[in-house]
């Protein structure tokens, strides 16, 4: 199955290539609209439902972050082309999935096709686990890194703990990972069976781990 996939870009070449090359390396997507400006891409967004956006930065009448504030839950993965790569850490924060310099280059464009296929399979995965069960948890969260998104099983996360616009994540194996979401995103999304809210910092996985997050944490609300 294609994902249908929107190209957003205020230069007609710019967008044009993109989708030739999409339509050449990229069997996975499927260019089902392209948009000059966040306006067009609003109703392209509100037609298509896509699964894939790539989304230029600068253009006029307001930029490819600015779309990106009009939706608190978005259902679409991003890819950032740009001639700028000063915007590379916001992008990150955005929770993009890859960023991507033009002029575009293949490898990097299929790289970033591996990306978006990854996550919706997770995504997709969950949901359909989701659907079946309550309380067989879902077992995977996607998470944005600066690498990339990491898949991590519910059962290898021992607590989530908000640092400022971003979120550590514990896990059994003694590492962590510093993402790009507030924790705020993340209760929103792990499942409520498995995860609990203890304190506004704090995020526990109370069915295999409350004991070891007690004696890490010291007092718990």
């Amino acid at each position: 199955m294609k994902l249908n996939t929107i190209i957003i870009d205020d230069e007609a070449n710019a967008r044009e290539n993109l989708q030739i090359l999409i339509n050449d390396y990229c069997p996975s997507l499927n260019v089902v609209g392209m948009a000059s400006n966040v306006n067009q891409a609003k109703i392209l967004i509100n037609q298509f439902n896509p699964e894939v956006v790539f989304l230029d930065i600068a253009m006029p009448g307001g930029d490819g972050f600015s779309l990106l504030e009009q939706y608190d839950d978005r259902k679409f993965s991003v890819v950032f082309t740009t001639a700028h790569s000063e915007h590379a850490l916001k992008a990150y924060k955005a929770d993009a999935i890859d960023y991507i310099q033009k002029p575009i280059d293949i490898d990097e464009l299929q790289k970033a096709q591996e990306k978006v296929i990854k996550l919706s399979n997770v995504i997709w995965d969950d949901q359909r686990k989701n659907q079946a069960t309550t309380e067989d948890e879902i077992a995977k969260i996607a998470i944005p890194t600066r690498s990339g998104y990491m898949f991590i099983e519910n059962k290898d996360i021992l607590y989530f703990k908000a640092s400022e616009n971003y979120t550590e994540i514990f896990l059994t194996s003694g590492k962590k990972i510093i993402s790009s979401k507030t924790i705020k995103r993340y209760e929103e999304k792990v499942n409520p069976h498995i995860f609990y809210r203890v304190h506004k910092s704090f995020i526990i996985n109370k069915h295999n781990h409350l004991k070891e997050l007690s004696r890490q944490l010291g007092t718990l609300p």
